[in-house]
């Protein structure tokens, strides 16, 4: 990541459309867990939700990435990874009373962890692609 002191952390309007495919990236794994469980036993569907989940979130801020007035990478990271913590916070209390989403030995914060690499591996990528088209 390459901050001048010229260039803006955040672009002019580029947080609410970061929070807004955070959000979406976050919704899509909610899904995506609950499906796992329905399908797979806990401990299966908790290995695959934390290899899929930094994917689907890395799709996601690829797509946000490569429009123009993106956050800069690191940014992004944070928000999709501070998102994700909450709706993954939300989802599991609410949870609390019927059955467990993840099982004890992957936990949420190996797939947020992930999740924060892969969101930030996916901005820098754009960035210097971007960044390569222009010279």
């Amino acid at each position: 990541m390459h901050l001048s002191a010229s260039h803006a952390f955040v672009s002019r309007g580029a947080l609410p459309r970061l929070l807004f495919h955070a959000v979406v990236a976050a919704g899509l794994n909610t899904v995506l867990l609950v499906g796992l469980d329905a399908a797979f036993p806990i401990v299966l569907a908790s290995a695959l939700y934390t290899v899929l989940a930094p994917g689907v979130a890395g799709l996601v801020a690829w797509n946000y990435a490569r429009r123009p007035n993106a956050a800069e990478p690191l940014l992004t990271a944070i928000g999709f990874t501070g998102v994700a913590a909450v709706v993954d916070l939300v989802a599991v209390s609410l949870a609390a009373g019927g059955a467990e989403l993840l099982h004890p030995a992957f936990g949420l914060g190996f797939p947020l962890l992930l999740t924060f690499g892969a969101t930030g591996l996916v901005g820098e990528i754009v960035s210097t692609l971007k960044h390569s088209q222009r010279t």
